[in-house]
């Protein structure tokens, strides 16, 4: 009887997170055949800086479509945490031809740095939407990586990873960004982030940073609609990156997410062969449905040996 009543619990908060708008309703929604033909859009606006810094600053966001670019650039030029950082990992930015520049390229034209946008899928508007890499260094070695698709009744999508190396100073730091699935259970989590860490491996660079929106929500999944508690996916993705020589300052970070009904960890960032100094989540920012959260970084690599924080 006591099962019972709890599985009849679960239902029953399953039945709210609906209700809420948590979980999206069914509805089909694929991936467009030409997805996978999207190309990426390097531009190396600036020189390299003539001097390599003492430390690295690494944001990453999920900007939610980056439809006010005013207020992001805002953020992040005012913001005393966020302006002060040489590489942006961001999330969700979208493309449309009929604005005269990509989303990505009018951000960084504005902050003054080189980007890379990866479109991952086109849009219903006629536009695409995908992730960005955004540097005070220049930008090159760009590779998209197609993540294992998941069928999540509704809203399933292509995922992709976007790779890049910055080179700073003459010397290579590899960039990964990710946004994983939603709906989906940790082992299905874990097996998309595989090509990412096999991507790392085949790389000579040994000081990576792999971050972004991974969506670890604590939920187990019935079905791709049908949420049930207790499970803690953010802790099960920290252990996997850190038995692959990642380490994972923001393992007791706390939530990620803008969203009152979703106070989860859904974003992190993990490093390999970096000494990594203050971090943290900037909550204060609200411009969109995610906090940004940021690192610092010890450079030269080689002054530094990586260390667990």
């Amino acid at each position: 009887m006591q099962e019972l009543a709890g599985l009849q619990r679960k239902l029953g908060a399953s039945l709210l997170l609906l209700l809420l708008g948590v979980v999206p309703l069914l509805g089909g929604e694929g991936a467009a055949a030409s997805d996978a033909a999207l190309e990426p859009e390097l531009v190396n606006l600036l020189p390299a800086p003539p001097q390599a810094p003492e430390r690295l600053r690494i944001v990453s966001f999920n900007v939610h479509y980056a439809r006010d670019l005013a207020a992001l650039v805002e953020t992040f030029s005012q913001h005393p945490e966020l302006k002060a950082a040489d590489i942006f990992l961001l999330q969700e930015v979208e493309s449309y031809p009929a604005e005269g520049a990509s989303r990505t390229r009018k951000l960084a034209e504005a902050l003054r740095l080189n980007y890379v946008y990866g479109p991952a899928r086109h849009t219903a508007e006629g536009g695409t939407h995908g992730l960005a890499i955004l540097s005070r260094f220049p930008l090159g070695d760009v590779r998209v990586i197609p993540l294992p698709r998941n069928n999540l009744i509704r809203k399933t999508r292509r995922r992709i990873a976007l790779a890049a190396t910055a080179d700073v100073a003459g010397r290579p730091l590899r960039l990964y960004n990710v946004h994983l699935d939603t709906r989906i259970n940790t082992r299905a989590r874990l097996e998309q982030l595989r090509p990412v860490l096999a991507a790392a491996r085949e790389q000579p660079v040994a000081e990576v940073v792999v971050g972004g929106d991974f969506n670890t929500n604590p939920l187990y999944w019935l079905l791709p609609i049908l949420p049930v508690f207790r499970s803690n996916q953010a802790k099960a993705v920290d252990e996997f990156m850190k038995e692959n020589g990642f380490a994972a300052p923001f393992r007791e970070a706390g939530t990620t997410s803008n969203k009152a009904l979703a106070k989860f960890r859904l974003d992190s960032i993990y490093t390999r062969g970096l000494r990594v100094g203050a971090f943290a989540v900037a909550r204060e920012v609200k411009v969109s449905d995610h906090f940004p959260l940021w690192v610092e970084v010890g450079w030269p690599p080689e002054e530094h040996a990586q260390h667990e924080p």
